[in-house]
C-alpha cells in the first residue's frame, strides 16, 4: 500500500476517447497515465467512418494528426426492393481501418508526452482524502485526483457504479479484403426492424454490418438475419465478428470518476456512429478536469443531445416513422438535406 503510484489523473482505456482525452490533458500540462490491456495496434468491430463534424473536431482537437482514410461521397439507401436512393454527400465521410485509425490515435498520445501501462482494471475505491485508489486485476495500485473511464461499451468502471444496461446495440459485421467499393449503402428492411444492414467502403476493404436493438441476447437470431442479409445482396458468407454497443446514457455520480465514449453510452442512438461523442466527451472531461469543474456541467449539451436522440430512435422506428422514411427515400432530395445538415451538425436545433 505504501507503494502504490500516485498520479493527477488516470485514464482506463486507450481507445479514441482515452487517448484524445490523454492528449488534451498532456497539451494542458496535466499529468496523466493510460492504461489498456490491450496491445496495440488491435482491432475493434466498428465501421471506422468519421462524418464531416468528426474529423472537423479531431483536426481542432489534435492540430497535425495524421491518419490513413478513404473520402467517400457516394450514399445509396434502399427500403426492401424499392428503387435505390443515390445521392453525393456535400462532405466526404472518412473511412478508416480501426486497428490503424485507433493506433495513430494513440501514438499522438505517446508523441506528446503521454505515458501508457498495459493492465487491466479490477476496481475503484473513493478515498477519505478525496483521492481515487484503483486496484488491477494484477494486484497493483494507483491512487488518482480523477479517474476517467474510457474502457468501452464493456467498461469495467461503468458496471461498477451503474450495473447491467438496459439498452444496447448488437453490431455484427464481416470484410471482404482486397475489394474497394466507392460507396456507403444502408438498407431497411422489416425484417431486421428496429435495425440495419449496411456497406461501408473502407481502406483496402469493404465491410458489410448488421444492427439490431431486439432481444439483444440472442445472437444466433441476429447471426442468421446477417446471414440472409448477405445472401440477399450476393455476398458470400464468411468469417462474421461482433460487439454490443450500450445506448443507455448513464448520469454523472461523482465529480472525480468520470465516464466518457461508449463506457458512458455517448453513441448516437440512430446511427451507432461513437467517434463524434468518444472525441467531445474527452475534450468536455479535459475542461472538467483543468476548470475544476463537474463534467455534469462542461458536458450538458451532451447529455441533452442524448435525451433528445432517444426520442429520435423512438419516432423513427415506429410505424409511422417508418413509413415516412420510406416515403422520403423515393426523394433523394429531402434524403441528401437531412443527410448533410445531419453530418454537419450534433442535432437538427441550431
Amino acid at each position: 500500500m505504501e507503494n502504490k503510484r500516485h498520479i493527477d489523473v488516470l485514464i482506463i482505456g486507450a481507445g479514441p476517447a482515452g487517448s484524445v482525452c490523454g492528449s488534451l490533458l498532456k497539451q494542458a500540462g496535466v499529468e496523466c497515465l493510460i492504461v489498456d490491456q490491450a496491445t496495440f495496434p488491435r482491432d475493434k468491430v466498428c465501421g471506422g467512418g468519421l462524418t464531416v463534424k468528426a474529423w472537423r473536431l479531431l483536426d481542432m482537437l489534435l492540430p497535425g494528426i495524421q491518419y490513413n482514410y478513404r473520402p467517400i461521397t457516394r450514399m445509396r439507401c434502399q427500403f426492401e426492393n424499392d428503387a435505390v436512393c443515390e445521392f453525393q454527400a456535400e462532405y466526404p465521410i472518412r473511412m478508416t481501418r480501426r486497428k490503424d485509425f485507433d493506433y495513430s490515435l494513440l501514438q499522438y498520445y505517446l508523441n506528446h508526452g503521454g505515458e501508457l501501462m498495459k493492465g487491466s482494471f479490477a476496481r475503484f475505491d473513493q478515498q477519505a482524502d478525496g483521492q481515487v485508489l484503483v486496484t488491477l486485476k494484477s494486484g497493483e495500485q494507483i491512487s488518482c485526483r480523477y479517474l476517467v473511464a474510457a474502457d468501452g461499451s464493456n467498461s469495467q468502471i461503468r458496471q461498477q457504479i451503474h450495473g447491467d444496461s438496459k439498452l444496447r446495440a448488437m453490431f455484427l459485421e464481416q470484410f471482404d479484403e482486397g475489394k474497394e467499393s466507392d460507396d456507403v449503402f444502408v438498407h431497411f428492411s422489416n425484417n431486421y426492424r428496429p435495425g440495419v444492414f449496411y456497406k461501408f467502403s473502407s481502406v483496402g476493404r469493404d465491410m458489410y454490418g448488421y444492427a439490431s436493438v431486439e432481444t439483444n441476447d440472442d445472437m444466433p437470431r441476429h447471426k442468421a438475419g446477417f446471414k440472409q442479409a448477405l445472401s440477399k445482396f450476393g455476398v458470400p458468407v464468411d468469417r462474421i465478428c461482433g460487439a454490443y454497443i450500450q445506448l443507455d446514457t448513464v448520469p454523472h455520480t461523482a465529480d472525480n470518476v468520470i465516464l466518457i465514449g461508449d463506457a458512458g453510452g455517448f453513441a448516437n442512438k440512430l446511427t451507432g456512429e461513437g467517434l463524434y461523442d468518444a472525441f467531445k466527451t474527452a475534450a468536455n472531461a479535459k475542461r472538467a478536469i483543468v476548470e475544476g469543474r463537474s463534467f455534469s456541467e462542461t458536458n450538458k449539451e451532451e447529455f441533452r443531445k442524448m435525451e433528445h436522440q432517444k426520442k429520435v430512435y423512438e419516432f423513427f422506428f415506429s410505424p409511422i416513422g417508418w413509413r415516412l422514411l420510406r416515403w422520403a427515400l423515393r426523394c433523394p432530395r429531402i434524403i441528401k438535406w437531412l443527410f448533410d445538415a445531419k453530418m454537419k451538425r450534433e442535432t437538427f436545433r441550431a
